[in-house]
């Protein structure tokens, strides 16, 4: 029991996992997609480089894990915050600001997931509601947090965390709105044929680049703040769930029993001639 504890109370290796996983993912992708000639290897986006298979599957199968895991990066610290806002006398709103920041966390990684299932070559409406979910409600949970955290100051975060996650959602919010504005003017300006592989001559090729740049940057912003909950995560346990079973829905063995001799067909012995 001891064992099982600690190899669940290593929370904070999550965090990590997905602060590596995501980049990596992103780099293998545009290297398979350079390499293929799916896309330009200047600027183009991510979900470019994830828009045709192979690296399409690659992408939608990992972004996918990576998504599972954020939900339970998500779900951690709002039981942690929960936690510690029911055992101290904290700011009243906190409760408030937990729970808003849960919905707008679930609702990034639904949105990441469309991002990763649904690329922009074949459904492209629900990919970019997809994008803005993920990026936009990203966005508003870093902001929920960085409430939560000098709400919780000094008790369940440090000033300097929380100043840190203050310049991170800052930076996401000014990329957000760079990068949605300078995509839209960019695509009115537009007059090729494959937005894949955007050249110069193609119109708006410094909004796309400047769009682009802007999610990547993001993007990076996006990891780095996950993995900020390293740290706290390591003062937290995960206990092995319970499954209870009701006796009430359960048969007795003589139900089973008579069931089953129920069901077997009854052999009438052969007739004797006398």
């Amino acid at each position: 029991m001891d064992q099982l504890e600690k190899s669940v109370g290593n929370l904070h290796y999550l965090p990590i996992i997905i602060f590596v996983l995501l980049p990596t993912t992103f780099i293998a992708t545009y290297v398979i997609a350079v390499v293929l000639g799916h896309v330009e290897p200047g600027f183009p986006y991510i979900s470019d480089t994830a828009t045709y298979p192979p690296e399409s599957c690659i992408f939608a199968q990992i972004i996918n894990m990576a998504a599972a895991m954020m939900c339970g990066v998500i779900w951690l610290r709002y039981s942690q915050i929960k936690e510690i806002s029911s055992s101290y006398q904290l700011h009243a709103s906190l409760p408030k600001w937990n729970r808003s920041s849960l919905i707008l966390g679930l609702l990034t990684c639904l949105g990441l997931s469309f991002v990763a299932n649904f690329q922009e070559t074949n459904v492209i409406v629900v990919h970019l509601l997809g994008a803005l979910c993920c990026f936009g409600c990203g966005t508003a949970y870093f902001w929920t947090q960085v409430v939560c955290s000098y709400y919780l100051h000094p008790l369940g975060c440090s000033l300097r965390v929380a100043h840190l996650r203050l310049s991170l959602a800052v930076g996401c919010t000014v990329l957000f709105v760079l990068g949605t504005i300078t995509a839209a003017l960019s695509q009115m300006f537009y007059h090729g044929d494959n937005p894949r592989k955007w050249h110069k001559e193609d119109g708006g090729w410094e909004l796309h680049v400047a769009s682009t740049v802007a999610e990547w940057i993001c993007a990076g912003f996006f990891c780095f703040y996950i993995l900020t909950f390293t740290d706290e995560f390591r003062s937290i346990q995960l206990k092995r769930p319970k499954v209870i079973f009701k006796a009430g829905h359960l048969r007795t063995s003589n139900e089973v029993l008579n069931e089953s001799q129920d069901e077997v067909p009854q052999v009438k012995a052969p007739a004797t001639i006398t």
